[in-house]
């Protein structure tokens, strides 16, 4: 990672940045995380329209965990500060409109785990004209499909068809970044987002939210 900051290619972006977002043995430094979502964002775009749905929620809910961040830095500086601050307020559980910070971490984690299969299975698949659409469909009916209305699960759907074979998706995925770093990056998102995963599950376990399920 030699490269200037403004020339990086957003992979390697995306593995500093989620290397970043682990501190202590437990939390998740929000501002980090916010970043790296960011960026995987900006990579999606270029993946095909099934995405737009995708990066659409999730930076909706980028945009208010900020917003929460400018007004209450202390509170919202990592998942568990902000957790803390919400339980003793009362805020946790609430919905949409006004739905908590933590709400809204739960709904990332879900796109989060759909993006890391999606990666892990196109990465793993042996076949370098293996179907990114199968890959993806299977990722969506696991992490995402239950929470969508039936227009969103229809146009998801439609979408797949379009979606490229292995090689295309990960020329599209690398953008600047050389091939050889291929492996590198899978073995970071993998360990790491799933590292992230496991911290955001325990946290909604420790403060008694796993009845909890906020809607996208």
């Amino acid at each position: 990672m030699s490269q200037s900051e403004d020339v990086e290619p957003e992979t390697y972006q995306i593995m500093r940045t989620i290397e970043n977002s682990l501190v202590d043995s437990d939390n998740v430094d929000l501002e980090q995380y916010l970043l790296f979502w960011e960026h995987v964002c900006k990579v999606m775009g270029s993946w095909g329209t099934i995405f737009s749905f995708v990066v659409k929620d999730v930076s909706n809910k980028l945009e208010k965990l900020a917003q929460m961040r400018n007004t209450d830095p202390e509170s919202y500086k990592s998942i568990l500060t902000m957790a803390t601050r919400e339980s003793e307020n009362g805020s946790i559980r609430n919905l949409k409109p006004n739905r908590s910070g933590t709400g809204h971490l739960m709904v990332l984690n879900r796109a989060l785990e759909f993006v890391i299969d999606l990666l892990d299975g196109v990465f793993t698949a042996e076949d370098d004209e293996a179907k990114v659409s199968i890959i993806a469909r299977s990722s969506y009916d696991k992490h995402l499909s239950q929470f969508h209305s039936w227009p969103v699960k229809t146009a998801v759907s439609a979408a797949l068809f379009t979606l490229p074979r292995k090689t295309e998706f990960l020329i599209r995925l690398r953008g600047k970044m050389p091939e050889s770093d291929d492996e590198q990056f899978h073995d970071v998102f993998n360990r790491d987002g799933r590292d992230i995963v496991r911290r955001v599950n325990q946290l909604v376990e420790n403060f008694e939210l796993t009845d909890h399920n906020p809607s996208a």
